[in-house]
């Protein structure tokens, strides 16, 4: 699949419709910058906007996914007109064979257009596998490939239209840390700017030897306050299945552990000493409350154990 072809299709037939980026945007529900990254060839339409995105431009989804206006295979027409003219040639005794031999015809022209359908549809199910693969594995990244996280997770926040402070462009990854098939990550910018991006291992590709280390981003935080201040806790799973994440930036010397509490659960772990960070990922049993679901407060300790307070820098 030619990524280049199918955003230039796009922009294409988006101006034969006379409709600006934002106003396609709109009707797919998704942002400009999406569309944009679309014909621009830097990225692909997810499976929940292929069939939308084919609908507003009157394209089909193979269209879409080959990068150009397809014309259906038509099924001869002159098999019929062939017999006729046989018919008129030969006695008029033979019109019963000729009958028949129509009629072998118009089955054999049956069954070669139930195969061509068939033949199409088994095509059309292979290229949305095709492409489902294709989209999973450009809206993934290998967690060890830095570069790719850091793009990866300014693009998501773009996209999903959250508020930034950090350069995208110097953007690079500070810490990361695994539990499961999740990935938290801490992220900087050159001026000090810090945010976190939270990731899933894909599972389309868990048996896959070749591309195992596959995550897609979940979510996280576009911007941490440095200091005690910004140090906080967010469910990114489910009441039933809680997955906690930690994070927090620039924390004071002294910080040696940091603790959290939750409906059935106490959690401690240790602080970052070389980077002053706070970073993990907590996976429990135990259902946590309605307000529990938003950020709650992590307390911090020393060394000793003891309860750093909240003023101190």
């Amino acid at each position: 699949m030619d990524t280049k072809a199918t955003g230039a299709l796009i922009a294409q037939r988006r101006k034969q419709l006379a409709l600006s980026q934002a106003e396609l945007a709109e009707q797919i529900h998704v942002t400009d910058k999406a569309v944009s990254r679309w014909e621009t060839g830097r990225g692909m339409p997810g499976l929940d906007s292929l069939e939308p995105l084919s609908e507003a431009l009157g394209l089909s989804v193979s269209e879409l996914l080959s990068g150009k206006e397809l014309t259906r295979e038509e099924l001869p027409k002159a098999a019929g007109g062939q017999i006729m003219e046989s018919m008129k040639r030969e006695n008029r005794w033979k019109w019963l064979a000729w009958a028949a031999m129509a009629a072998v015809t118009v089955l054999a022209i049956w069954a070669a257009a139930a195969s061509y359908a068939q033949t199409r549809q088994q095509q059309e199910q292979a290229e949305q596998e095709r492409w489902e693969r294709y989209a999973h594995y450009t809206s993934s990244v290998n967690p060890y490939e830095e570069a790719d996280v850091a793009e990866a997770t300014a693009d998501y926040f773009q996209e999903q239209g959250m508020k930034t402070r950090f350069n995208p462009k110097s953007l690079k990854v500070r810490e990361r840390v695994f539990s499961g098939d999740y990935m938290a990550v801490l992220l900087s910018d050159r001026e000090g700017e810090w945010c976190m991006s939270f990731w899933q291992k894909d599972e389309l590709y868990r048996d896959d030897l070749e591309r195992q280390d596959r995550f897609r981003i979940l979510g996280g935080r576009s911007r941490i306050d440095p200091g005690t201040g910004g140090l906080a806790q967010w469910n990114f799973g489910t009441r039933e299945q809680p997955v906690i994440i930690v994070s927090g930036v620039e924390l004071p010397e002294e910080a040696y552990w940091y603790e959290l509490d939750g409906t059935g659960y106490r959690m401690k772990s240790m602080v970052d000493t070389d980077l002053r960070t706070a970073l993990g990922i907590f996976i429990t049993a135990c259902p946590v409350g309605p307000e529990d679901l938003n950020p709650t407060l992590v307390f911090l300790c020393d060394a000793y154990g003891t309860y750093l307070p909240w003023d101190l820098e």
